[in-house]
């Protein structure tokens, strides 16, 4: 489309019609971000309300759209990479946040653990560094206090605030474990996330009430890294009521994590009515059915 096409179109978004406008909104969503700066350029100079507010949605629709597509292209291309999925999650919500900022915070905690690491260290020797530097360096931690809070769920705000969910403070630690060649991986417990170091040789020679096949053991780091075994996953489906399943203590793939993720955010926001911003995350969500 021309600018003379552009422009033409701008000026029908002050036309009071809906039909109209919906027309108009359909156009601009296949231009995609490239109408973006247009769009602004035009709220600067727009003298209606109306049509600032028409142009704010339209901008606020065409940036969604686009993380829905990217998120979408993750998912289709088996989401190989967990920090991207979340990273998109986060863009949903906040569509400008600084990613470069994210990754280099992450890199740099995951720096610090490398600094303390060696060949000799055994598995759980490893984990004890991982909690040190995550935990006590970094002083992240579970936030207790506002648990539901949508805040939580989004890797940008953890990162800044330093506190989250079981599964976002889970998805930071795992993204550093595997960064460092540490075969820690999510796994979907109801009710709650863990992570597994899964490691099938050393598993054989472990007491078989603490070891499943494949996993050497559970961390919970939503209790500042704690190690458990199987066991205590036992115990803790009893608790809740919940029959044992092999998916509760096998670890999921990246695609399962993000889609709890998006899960929980419906939820959190649904907790506080923000009817909303939970059917916007409702639409994200229905890229993983």
């Amino acid at each position: 489309m021309n600018e003379k096409e552009l422009q033409a179109l701008i000026q029908l978004l002050d036309d009071p019609d809906a039909g109209v406008y919906s027309h108009v909104r359909d156009k601009f969503l296949e231009l995609g971000l490239e109408a973006v700066p247009h769009l602004e350029n035009n709220w600067e100079l727009a003298e209606e309300v109306l049509t600032q507010q028409r142009i704010e949605s339209l901008i606020y629709s065409i940036k969604s759209h686009d993380v829905y597509e990217h998120l979408k292209n993750w998912k289709e291309n088996g989401g190989q990479n967990l920090l991207n999925g979340a990273i998109l999650v986060a863009k949903f919500q906040y569509h400008n946040i600084d990613e470069e900022k994210i990754r280099t915070k992450i890199n740099q905690i995951k720096q610090d653990v490398w600094i303390e690491l060696n060949d000799d260290l055994t598995a759980f020797e490893k984990i004890k560094v991982l909690n040190h530097i995550i935990f006590n360096l970094h002083d992240f931690k579970g936030d207790k206090d506002n648990f539901h809070s949508p805040k939580n769920s989004f890797i940008n705000r953890v990162v800044d605030s330093k506190k989250g969910t079981p599964l976002s403070i889970g998805i930071i630690y795992a993204i550093i474990a595997q960064g460092l060649d540490i075969p820690v991986y999510g796994v979907n417990l109801p009710h709650h996330f863990i992570l597994a170091y899964e490691d099938e040789f050393l598993a054989k020679f472990a007491p078989k009430e603490f070891a499943t096949p494949g996993i050497l053991f559970y961390i919970n780091t939503f209790s500042g890294g704690a190690v458990f075994g199987k066991q205590d996953v036992l115990e803790f489906l009893k608790e809740i009521k919940i029959e044992p399943k092999e998916e509760y203590f096998k670890p999921c793939n990246n695609i399962s994590i993000i889609k709890r993720m998006i899960t929980n955010i419906c939820y959190a926001y649904q907790k506080i009515g923000k009817q909303e911003k939970e059917e916007h995350f409702k639409r994200l969500l229905s890229i993983f059915k």
